[in-house]
């Protein structure tokens, strides 16, 4: 299953190799309200934007499984009769991860939003929540109705409707999360500018955006080509030469304004899981080259771990 359908908004706010956006500097634009706040007030509005996008990449992993499992079990459905039609499905959990001592809320836009982006935000987020629920609700059905084996009775009709269900529910998701991306990434652009100015912190931050950005690029590469990886493999070793070169250098950066800042762990743990992705990869590159393609499962571990570096990027923001 591409992961590609949420990661392409969510990448759009998450990883803007630059740190503004023109709007923001000309008074004009979505981004103008927040061009004169305070560096403190746009350090709040990033904690709530990196919120939103922290719990976008959550509810991506959770249905990318939903609709693998609704593939297989479609399939089933089709021919019961055969002994291993629902083999392998295994249940998809949500658990939404603890914050630690934050206090920003996903249906609380913070204060120093804009009038407009706080309604704009309480309204998205209640909507998108809401179509999430129902996946939710839907797949849970279906888990009932293959456990009480009801397709026995009604040739699989309910079934059929439910995986149908859950398909134009995630697609109404998708086009949810696509207009609340939008609206985080000119906000999240515009306090990054403000932050960034004169923050000691800003190599740091550029670095670790560059490289997620590349990681999430290369990520797409695999997904799109992964099935005929010959046809992919010299772009993936140049990438992938790309990325090991960027790891030496940004991995590599003076520490000392990020001890200050006592930052200084949260950017190693950065890099430290990078190096691991680095190994990782080139296992599943060598095995991509020796089989001719890639296996879903290794092309699923990619987005997993491009997911586990942003959790270490926000971290270090948070």
């Amino acid at each position: 299953m591409n992961k590609t359908f949420l990661y392409t908004a969510i990448s759009m706010a998450m990883l803007s190799a630059t740190v503004s956006c023109d709007n923001s500097k000309s008074g004009k634009g979505p981004a103008a309200a927040y061009e004169n706040n305070s560096a403190e007030k746009a350090s709040h509005v990033i904690e709530y934007t990196n919120l939103l996008i922290d719990i976008a990449n959550q509810q991506n992993d959770y249905i990318t499984r939903v609709m693998e499992n609704a593939d297989k079990i479609e399939k089933g459905l089709k021919n019961p009769s055969d002994r291993f039609a629902f083999f392998g499905i295994f249940p998809a959990t949500y658990f939404e991860r603890s914050r630690g001592i934050s206090k920003v809320k996903a249906d609380e836009p913070v204060d120093e939003l804009s009038s407009d982006d706080k309604k704009f935000f309480k309204e998205k987020v209640a909507s998108s929540s809401k179509a999430f629920t129902k996946i939710q609700d839907y797949y849970k059905q279906l888990q009932d109705y293959l456990k009480a084996e009801d397709y026995k009775d009604d040739k699989s009709v309910k079934g059929l409707a439910l995986v149908d269900s859950i398909r134009s529910s995630t697609q109404l998701l998708i086009a949810e999360k696509a207009v609340l991306i939008k609206k985080v990434n000119e906000i999240a652009d515009a306090s990054e500018a403000i932050v960034l100015k004169d923050s000691p912190l800003k190599d740091y931050i550029i670095a670790m955006k560059a490289d997620l950005k590349s990681v999430r690029e290369f990520v797409g590469l695999m997904e799109n080509g992964g099935a005929d990886y010959n046809s992919i493999k010299d772009k993936a070793d140049a990438a992938y030469a790309a990325l090991e070169k960027a790891y030496g250098e940004h991995s590599q950066l003076s520490l000392d304004n990020a001890k200050k800042e006592h930052k200084d762990s949260y950017y190693k743990l950065f890099y430290d899981r990078f190096h691991e992705i680095l190994l990782e990869t080139k296992k599943t590159m060598r095995d991509g080259a020796e089989k001719g393609k890639l296996t879903e499962n290794q092309v699923e571990n990619l987005s997993r771990n491009y997911d586990y570096l942003i959790e270490r990027y926000n971290s270090f923001n948070n």
